[in-house]
Protein backbone atom coordinates (compact mmCIF):
# COMPACT_ATOMS: atom_id res chain seq x y z
CA UNK A 1 0.00 0.00 0.00
CA UNK A 2 1.38 3.49 -0.26
CA UNK A 3 -0.25 6.85 1.67
CA UNK A 4 0.55 10.16 0.33
CA UNK A 5 0.02 12.85 2.85
CA UNK A 6 -1.06 16.26 0.72
CA UNK A 7 -1.82 18.39 4.26
CA UNK A 8 -0.37 17.82 7.96
CA UNK A 9 -1.28 20.82 9.43
CA UNK A 10 -4.12 21.53 12.12
CA UNK A 11 -7.17 24.18 11.51
CA UNK A 12 -4.97 27.05 11.04
CA UNK A 13 -2.15 25.59 8.86
CA UNK A 14 1.62 26.85 9.26
CA UNK A 15 2.09 29.53 8.82
CA UNK A 16 -1.16 30.46 10.58
CA UNK A 17 -3.57 32.91 9.03
CA UNK A 18 -3.40 35.82 11.45
CA UNK A 19 -0.33 34.53 13.59
CA UNK A 20 2.63 36.33 13.53
CA UNK A 21 4.10 33.66 16.39
CA UNK A 22 8.27 32.45 16.16
CA UNK A 23 6.77 28.99 14.67
CA UNK A 24 5.18 30.93 12.32
CA UNK A 25 7.61 33.89 10.80
CA UNK A 26 10.34 30.44 10.49
CA UNK A 27 7.82 28.71 8.83
CA UNK A 28 7.26 31.78 6.35
CA UNK A 29 11.12 32.45 6.23
CA UNK A 30 12.56 28.68 5.48
CA UNK A 31 9.35 27.48 3.49
CA UNK A 32 9.91 23.48 2.56
CA UNK A 33 8.54 20.90 5.26
CA UNK A 34 7.79 23.69 7.55
CA UNK A 35 5.04 25.16 5.58
CA UNK A 36 1.67 22.60 6.32
CA UNK A 37 -1.64 22.77 4.93
CA UNK A 38 -4.93 21.05 6.05
CA UNK A 39 -5.11 17.92 6.65
CA UNK A 40 -6.06 15.23 3.47
CA UNK A 41 -3.90 12.27 2.14
CA UNK A 42 -4.08 9.96 -0.61
CA UNK A 43 -4.40 6.17 -0.32
CA UNK A 44 -3.10 4.03 -3.17
CA UNK A 45 -3.66 6.73 -6.05
CA UNK A 46 -7.13 5.85 -6.01
CA UNK A 47 -8.89 6.17 -1.60
CA UNK A 48 -8.83 10.37 -0.60
CA UNK A 49 -9.08 10.74 3.24
CA UNK A 50 -10.54 14.11 4.18
CA UNK A 51 -11.53 17.49 2.31
CA UNK A 52 -10.55 20.26 3.04
CA UNK A 53 -10.26 23.90 1.73
CA UNK A 54 -6.55 23.11 0.63
CA UNK A 55 -8.00 20.01 -1.89
CA UNK A 56 -7.43 22.51 -4.95
CA UNK A 57 -4.02 23.65 -3.77
CA UNK A 58 -3.26 20.08 -3.63
CA UNK A 59 -4.74 19.33 -6.79
CA UNK A 60 -2.66 21.81 -8.44
CA UNK A 61 0.87 21.01 -6.05
CA UNK A 62 0.79 17.10 -6.33
CA UNK A 63 -1.44 16.31 -10.12
CA UNK A 64 -3.47 13.76 -8.71
CA UNK A 65 -6.07 12.96 -10.73
CA UNK A 66 -9.46 14.14 -8.65
CA UNK A 67 -12.25 13.67 -11.06
CA UNK A 68 -10.97 10.45 -11.25
CA UNK A 69 -11.61 9.33 -7.43
CA UNK A 70 -14.71 7.66 -6.69
CA UNK A 71 -14.37 7.60 -2.78
CA UNK A 72 -13.63 9.90 -0.03
CA UNK A 73 -13.33 9.02 3.75
CA UNK A 74 -14.44 11.77 6.04
CA UNK A 75 -13.06 11.43 9.58
CA UNK A 76 -15.36 14.34 10.99
CA UNK A 77 -16.90 17.34 9.93
CA UNK A 78 -14.37 20.31 11.05
CA UNK A 79 -13.91 22.76 8.37
CA UNK A 80 -9.84 21.19 7.99
CA UNK A 81 -11.05 17.97 7.11
CA UNK A 82 -14.17 18.40 5.16
CA UNK A 83 -14.99 21.90 3.20
CA UNK A 84 -18.16 20.56 1.78
CA UNK A 85 -18.84 23.75 -0.40
CA UNK A 86 -16.07 22.39 -2.68
CA UNK A 87 -18.37 19.28 -3.58
CA UNK A 88 -21.00 21.75 -4.73
CA UNK A 89 -18.41 22.39 -7.81
CA UNK A 90 -18.77 18.19 -9.01
CA UNK A 91 -22.63 19.47 -9.94
CA UNK A 92 -23.56 19.63 -13.56
CA UNK A 93 -24.13 23.56 -13.46
CA UNK A 94 -20.25 23.56 -13.24
CA UNK A 95 -18.88 20.45 -14.65
CA UNK A 96 -20.47 19.15 -17.77
CA UNK A 97 -19.86 15.32 -17.10
CA UNK A 98 -18.28 13.38 -14.88
CA UNK A 99 -17.14 9.93 -15.43
CA UNK A 100 -18.11 8.47 -11.86
CA UNK A 101 -19.88 9.28 -8.41
CA UNK A 102 -18.29 10.53 -5.77
CA UNK A 103 -18.90 8.34 -2.88
CA UNK A 104 -18.39 9.94 0.47
CA UNK A 105 -18.39 8.09 3.44
CA UNK A 106 -19.03 9.91 6.86
CA UNK A 107 -20.52 10.66 10.05
CA UNK A 108 -24.15 12.23 10.40
CA UNK A 109 -23.07 15.58 10.74
CA UNK A 110 -20.76 15.01 7.51
CA UNK A 111 -23.98 14.20 6.06
CA UNK A 112 -25.90 17.61 7.47
CA UNK A 113 -23.23 19.88 6.31
CA UNK A 114 -23.36 18.29 3.04
CA UNK A 115 -27.13 18.41 2.39
CA UNK A 116 -26.96 22.31 3.86
CA UNK A 117 -24.46 23.61 1.27
CA UNK A 118 -26.64 21.36 -1.32
CA UNK A 119 -30.08 23.35 -0.21
CA UNK A 120 -28.33 26.52 -0.08
CA UNK A 121 -27.20 25.51 -3.93
CA UNK A 122 -30.66 24.86 -4.20
CA UNK A 123 -30.57 20.69 -6.10
CA UNK A 124 -27.70 17.49 -5.27
CA UNK A 125 -27.58 14.89 -8.01
CA UNK A 126 -26.63 11.74 -6.29
CA UNK A 127 -25.43 10.31 -9.06
CA UNK A 128 -22.33 12.86 -8.80
CA UNK A 129 -22.03 13.21 -5.16
CA UNK A 130 -23.57 10.73 -2.62
CA UNK A 131 -23.29 9.79 1.03
CA UNK A 132 -22.77 6.58 3.06
CA UNK A 133 -23.34 7.28 6.57
CA UNK A 134 -20.08 5.28 8.68
CA UNK A 135 -20.65 3.32 11.94
CA UNK A 136 -17.94 2.70 14.42
CA UNK A 137 -16.97 -1.03 14.34
CA UNK A 138 -18.99 -1.77 10.87
CA UNK A 139 -16.39 -3.08 8.13
CA UNK A 140 -17.52 -1.42 4.74
CA UNK A 141 -16.32 -2.67 1.74
CA UNK A 142 -14.88 -0.37 -0.94
CA UNK A 143 -13.25 -1.41 -4.27
CA UNK A 144 -10.63 -3.96 -3.44
CA UNK A 145 -10.50 -2.41 0.31
CA UNK A 146 -11.61 -3.41 3.72
CA UNK A 147 -12.47 -0.24 6.05
CA UNK A 148 -13.16 -0.31 9.63
CA UNK A 149 -14.63 3.07 11.16
CA UNK A 150 -13.22 3.33 14.60
CA UNK A 151 -14.19 6.17 17.19
CA UNK A 152 -12.04 8.89 17.95
CA UNK A 153 -12.08 10.64 21.41
CA UNK A 154 -12.48 14.03 19.50
CA UNK A 155 -15.88 16.64 19.21
CA UNK A 156 -18.13 15.45 21.81
CA UNK A 157 -20.71 16.65 19.30
CA UNK A 158 -20.25 14.42 16.48
CA UNK A 159 -19.05 10.70 16.03
CA UNK A 160 -15.55 11.47 15.43
CA UNK A 161 -13.65 8.62 13.34
CA UNK A 162 -10.23 6.92 12.84
CA UNK A 163 -9.98 4.35 10.03
CA UNK A 164 -8.44 1.01 9.66
CA UNK A 165 -7.93 0.32 5.99
CA UNK A 166 -6.72 -3.03 4.41
CA UNK A 167 -6.40 -4.37 0.88
CA UNK A 168 -6.22 -7.76 1.76
CA UNK A 169 -2.55 -8.06 2.15
CA UNK A 170 -1.16 -4.79 3.76
CA UNK A 171 -3.28 -2.57 6.57
CA UNK A 172 -2.80 0.70 8.11
CA UNK A 173 -4.56 2.67 10.88
CA UNK A 174 -5.05 6.46 10.04
CA UNK A 175 -5.55 8.06 13.75
CA UNK A 176 -6.62 11.79 13.37
CA UNK A 177 -8.02 13.44 14.86
CA UNK A 178 -8.18 12.03 18.54
CA UNK A 179 -6.75 11.98 22.03
CA UNK A 180 -5.91 8.35 23.50
CA UNK A 181 -8.00 6.25 22.27
CA UNK A 182 -11.82 5.47 23.73
CA UNK A 183 -12.42 2.43 25.63
CA UNK A 184 -14.75 1.33 22.84
CA UNK A 185 -12.31 1.60 20.35
CA UNK A 186 -9.38 -0.45 22.44
CA UNK A 187 -12.34 -3.01 23.38
CA UNK A 188 -13.03 -3.47 19.70
CA UNK A 189 -9.14 -3.99 19.09
CA UNK A 190 -8.80 -6.41 21.28
CA UNK A 191 -11.71 -8.40 20.42
CA UNK A 192 -10.85 -8.51 16.46
CA UNK A 193 -6.62 -8.25 17.01
CA UNK A 194 -5.87 -6.53 13.18
CA UNK A 195 -2.12 -6.05 12.37
CA UNK A 196 -1.26 -3.14 11.41
CA UNK A 197 2.20 -2.38 8.77
CA UNK A 198 1.56 1.42 9.58
CA UNK A 199 -0.27 3.95 11.75
CA UNK A 200 -0.52 7.58 11.51
CA UNK A 201 -1.38 8.83 13.97
CA UNK A 202 -2.42 12.50 15.93
CA UNK A 203 0.30 14.41 17.07
CA UNK A 204 -0.92 17.74 17.45
CA UNK A 205 0.25 18.82 20.77
CA UNK A 206 3.70 17.86 19.74
CA UNK A 207 5.91 17.59 23.01
CA UNK A 208 3.30 18.57 25.24
CA UNK A 209 0.84 15.68 27.01
CA UNK A 210 -3.15 15.78 25.73
CA UNK A 211 -5.00 12.45 26.29
CA UNK A 212 -7.94 14.34 25.08
CA UNK A 213 -9.30 15.63 21.90
CA UNK A 214 -5.74 15.51 20.15
CA UNK A 215 -2.40 13.77 21.43
CA UNK A 216 1.25 14.87 21.61
CA UNK A 217 3.83 12.22 21.39
CA UNK A 218 3.90 11.56 24.99
CA UNK A 219 0.32 10.10 24.36
CA UNK A 220 1.63 8.69 21.03
CA UNK A 221 4.19 6.34 22.68
CA UNK A 222 1.42 5.14 25.36
CA UNK A 223 -1.07 4.30 22.92
CA UNK A 224 1.99 2.30 21.34
CA UNK A 225 2.61 0.43 23.92
CA UNK A 226 -0.95 -0.73 24.49
CA UNK A 227 -1.42 -1.56 20.63
CA UNK A 228 2.43 -3.67 21.15
CA UNK A 229 0.94 -4.93 24.23
CA UNK A 230 -2.24 -6.58 21.89
CA UNK A 231 -0.14 -7.88 19.20
CA UNK A 232 -1.85 -5.38 16.74
CA UNK A 233 1.78 -3.83 15.44
CA UNK A 234 5.25 -5.11 16.15
CA UNK A 235 8.70 -4.02 15.32
CA UNK A 236 8.12 -3.22 11.57
CA UNK A 237 4.99 -1.52 12.08
CA UNK A 238 5.79 2.16 10.63
CA UNK A 239 4.56 5.09 12.95
CA UNK A 240 4.07 8.58 11.51
CA UNK A 241 3.14 11.54 13.55
CA UNK A 242 1.01 13.92 11.55
CA UNK A 243 -1.55 16.71 11.99
CA UNK A 244 0.67 19.57 14.05
CA UNK A 245 -0.87 22.94 15.30
CA UNK A 246 1.61 26.13 15.59
CA UNK A 247 0.41 26.72 19.16
CA UNK A 248 2.64 23.23 19.77
CA UNK A 249 6.01 25.53 18.37
CA UNK A 250 8.07 23.04 17.20
CA UNK A 251 9.67 22.96 13.29
CA UNK A 252 9.60 19.88 11.23
CA UNK A 253 13.19 19.03 12.12
CA UNK A 254 12.42 19.79 16.23
CA UNK A 255 9.55 17.43 15.82
CA UNK A 256 11.70 14.87 13.92
CA UNK A 257 14.67 14.92 16.52
CA UNK A 258 12.08 14.36 19.58
CA UNK A 259 10.61 11.60 17.58
CA UNK A 260 13.29 9.88 15.49
CA UNK A 261 14.84 7.94 18.21
CA UNK A 262 11.87 6.36 19.31
CA UNK A 263 11.58 4.89 15.59
CA UNK A 264 8.83 6.96 14.80
CA UNK A 265 8.80 9.26 11.48
CA UNK A 266 7.20 12.62 11.01
CA UNK A 267 4.27 13.68 8.25
CA UNK A 268 5.32 16.78 6.02
CA UNK A 269 3.42 17.90 2.60
CA UNK A 270 3.53 15.45 0.37
CA UNK A 271 5.38 12.76 2.16
CA UNK A 272 5.31 9.04 0.39
CA UNK A 273 4.91 5.87 2.50
CA UNK A 274 5.02 2.82 1.07
CA UNK A 275 4.74 -0.52 3.28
Amino acid sequence: MKLQYFGTAAAEGIPALYCECELCQTARRKGGKDIRTRSQSLVDEQLLIDFPGDTYAHYLQYGFDLSNIGHLLVTHSHSDHFYAEDLVLRLSGYVPKVSQTLNVYGNQRVYDFMKRVFDLEGYWEEERVKFHLMTPFQTVAIMDYQVTPLAADHDQRETCLLYGISDGKKQMLYAHDTGEFPEETWSFLEETRPYYDFVSIDCNHQADDSPRNHQGFPNNLKTRERLLALGIVDHKTQFVCNHFSHNSKLTHQEMLDLVSPYGFDVAYDGLIKEF
